[in-house]
């Protein structure tokens, strides 16, 4: 039975991932790092991925100081917040999420972001109130494709995996799902494919292919 609808949150709820990638160019060229930027393709391969584990990833690649995460996320988040700040909810996303909430679907945000940051981004945006709760990298100890911060979320519902489906925008968020026993919805953007996303259950372009009558379609 289909009880829970578990949404990441950058790229699926924010139009964010510009902004993010390009703070993290910002605050890694401050610490006077010699690289070219971040191309599409390196986004692509490292969207989902936690910013605990891009720290740790960059210290390898770049020679990155022993940065503190909460510091970093500091950092990139007031460059992001500024960027973000004109953008509006989308207005399908909207029109979704009061169809959940009417419906009585329980709704939880499982990102990779920082606990601070996602409650940030989700009352800039208004949105805040369609959500049960929020999962963040901080509530777990492995991160996507890891699939604990959907179990952690779907605990926190009080629902079972396999009552849960998922809306991701990334393979390894895909990839996390389907480890969870959850079904999976995956959201074309400019860094993913329909190729990369192709083990969800239903690829969209944006929330207005899809209602929760569709969704039910997938528990029976």
């Amino acid at each position: 039975m289909f009880k829970a609808i578990l949404f990441d949150m950058d790229g699926v709820l924010i139009d964010s991932t510009k902004a993010v990638w390009i703070s993290f160019g910002k605050v890694l060229s401050d610490e006077k790092i010699d690289f070219n930027g971040f191309s599409d393709d390196y986004i692509k391969k490292n969207l989902a991925r936690s910013l605990r584990d891009n720290i740790k990833a960059w210290r390898n690649e770049y020679g990155l100081r022993d940065y503190d995460v909460m510091e970093f996320s500091k950092k990139c988040g007031a460059i992001q917040l500024d960027m973000l700040k004109d953008q509006k909810v989308n207005i399908d996303l909207l029109k979704f999420l009061e169809q959940a909430k009417n419906k009585n679907i329980r709704c939880a945000v499982a990102t990779s972001s920082t606990g601070w940051r996602a409650e940030k981004i989700l009352e800039m945006i208004n949105i805040r109130k369609f959500f049960n709760v929020v999962v963040t990298a901080e509530d777990v100890k492995s991160h996507k494709p890891s699939p604990e911060v959907f179990l952690h979320a779907a605990k926190l519902l009080e629902v079972k995996p396999d009552e849960c489906i998922v809306f991701e925008d990334a393979r390894n968020g895909i990839e996390a799902a389907k480890s969870a026993d959850m079904k999976a919805i995956g959201i074309i953007t400019k860094y993913n494919s329909l190729e990369e996303l192709e083990h969800a259950d239903i690829i969209i372009n944006d929330f207005s292919e899809i209602d929760i009558e569709k969704i039910k379609e997938l528990f029976q």
